[in-house]
């Protein structure tokens, strides 16, 4: 297929440059070109995609033609229109995105939901270690209104970012930020302590798609150990004196490890560690409560 080429010249109404480019990003492979396309163009403009309709007959401005144009560029590449775009929408918040995190995906806020329906009291304090663009923390402050929230990453990027979003959705006086590797720098004890660490092996990473290999930060999934369960072991061991009694820990995990952490929880002193799958059908949560 010829290279599309975007019509930077002249006169070019919204209808023109959907239809371009849902053509280049067609032709680079993108797989929902249309849909993309129109998420593009409504960004630039300012008005919802479903508004793009109404709007169709309008002569863009040479800015407005050049920045889409821009865009669509970048997603010609594969790289996610999440980054694109700049942003991304969980769990109601709209969370700031580029490539210093990875993209929060549908299956954490799976992830929780499950964790508010498992919860009886609703926690006072908890803990979200390995914080990201802060999707987890954020949410949950969200649906625990009343918790003092606490956050940690060893990366100053990804901190940044979060206390960015805190503040752009207003939980900026409820959500604390430290910088620490997992517990290290932590002190006090939690209702709740929850993560979504790395837990890929090197062949789980090469098998993903090149949107994720190319633009993700491996770091952020990827175990920095041989084991890809080495940082999912370490919070089950040391999160267990972290916890208040009847606390409750959730984790994110591979496909492959509810087994061995059910054994590590167990001989660790933890009360009922289960494992759950996600909608697809694959295990994905593990629970695990402390004795009351």
């Amino acid at each position: 297929m010829s290279e599309v080429i975007f019509p930077l010249h002249g006169s070019v109404t919204v209808r023109d440059i959907l239809s371009f480019a849902e053509k280049k990003l067609t032709a680079a492979g993108v797989e929902y070109p249309s849909l993309d396309a129109g998420w593009i163009v409504s960004h630039v403009l300012g008005i919802g995609r479903l508004e793009l309709p109404m709007v169709s007959a309008h002569t863009l401005h040479a800015n407005e033609n050049e920045r889409i144009a821009e865009l669509i560029e970048r997603r010609s590449t594969r790289e996610p229109l999440q980054y694109v775009l700049g942003n991304t929408f969980f769990a109601e918040l709209e969370l700031r995105l580029d490539q210093r995190v990875f993209i929060p995906r549908p299956e954490t806020e799976e992830f929780l939901q499950r964790i508010f329906d498992e919860i009886e009291i609703p926690p006072r304090r908890f803990l979200d270690l390995g914080v990201g663009s802060g999707a987890i923390v954020l949410g949950l402050a969200r649906l625990f209104p009343k918790a003092e929230a606490f956050a940690v990453d060893q990366s100053s990027d990804c901190l940044c970012l979060a206390e960015e979003n805190a503040k752009h959705n207003d939980l900026q006086e409820r959500v604390h930020f430290l910088r620490s590797d997992w517990f290290e720098r932590v002190n006090g004890q939690f209702d709740l302590i929850v993560s979504n660490p790395p837990y890929l092996d090197q062949k789980e990473w090469q098998a993903c798609e090149s949107e994720v290999r190319d633009f993700e930060p491996k770091k952020a999934l990827v175990s920095e150990l041989r084991d890809s369960a080495s940082d999912l072991k370490r919070i089950v061991t040391d999160g267990f004196s972290r916890l208040r009694p009847a606390g409750l820990l959730a984790l994110e995990t591979g496909e492959s490890h509810h087994a061995l952490l059910i054994e590590l929880a167990l001989q660790s002193g933890y009360l009922a560690p289960r494992g759950f799958d996600d909608l697809h059908g694959r295990p994905r949560y593990f629970f695990a409560s402390k004795p009351a």
